[in-house]
């Protein structure tokens, strides 16, 4: 049975408002994330040579654990949801990254910073918000209300049956965003998808 990746707290200086601070951090995870990739090809290779090899395997593994990458996959993984807690703050350290400094984000992910996007995104809307993220989702979700659409932010509409915003923060939205807001909380029952938005736009506009 694979080990819990431990806590790395330093990870929280990705997204730091101090340069140097943030640098740091950038410097450390970006050294960590190289290793990590060249410990799981090693293993591949082994594994390709001479069959599995548990230790091998478990090696790469724990190495990619200490990055940020190996703590979202243990909250996505996670099937207790104490453990599923304790690694949320992880998964919402990411789409933070991607809010606050998303070409340093997509410089140094180490695959499709979009996909990632969508499984943490997912994860929260199909298993639900542990109450200490609600007011960091909430933020977030209102974040990806106000900017120019992002790859993968429909999601966040998803959201919004477990951190709806408070409905004096509607009031920043344009006429068209806060309308649709107000749509999805009225129906929880329907499932979003990337046409919800255009469909819902299309009807108001047609009625």
């Amino acid at each position: 049975m694979r080990a819990l990746p431990d806590d790395q707290p330093w990870l929280f200086g990705l997204v730091s408002p101090d340069d140097a601070r943030r640098a740091a951090a950038l410097a450390r995870h970006d050294a960590l994330l190289a290793e990590a990739w060249q410990s799981r090809r090693r293993a591949d290779h082994i594994v390709l040579r001479q069959g599995f090899n548990r230790a091998v395997v478990h090696t790469a593994q724990r190495r990619l654990d200490l990055t940020l990458d190996g703590l979202i996959g243990a909250f996505c993984a996670a099937q207790d949801p104490a453990v599923r807690a304790h690694y949320a703050p992880y998964a919402v350290l990411y789409l933070r990254w991607e809010e606050r400094f998303l070409p340093e984000l997509r410089r140094s992910w180490g695959c499709s910073p979009w996909t990632t996007k969508e499984v943490v995104l997912r994860d929260f809307i199909r298993d639900g918000v542990p109450a200490e993220q609600e007011a960091d989702l909430a933020e977030l979700t209102m974040a990806a209300l106000r900017r120019p659409y992002r790859c993968k932010d429909w999601m966040y509409a998803g959201l919004l049956r477990h951190v709806a915003p408070p409905a004096g923060q509607l009031a920043e939205l344009d006429d068209e965003r806060a309308g649709f807001v107000r749509h999805v909380l009225a129906h929880p029952e329907r499932t979003i998808t990337r046409t919800s938005y255009p469909r819902w736009l299309a009807g108001r506009i047609g009625g």
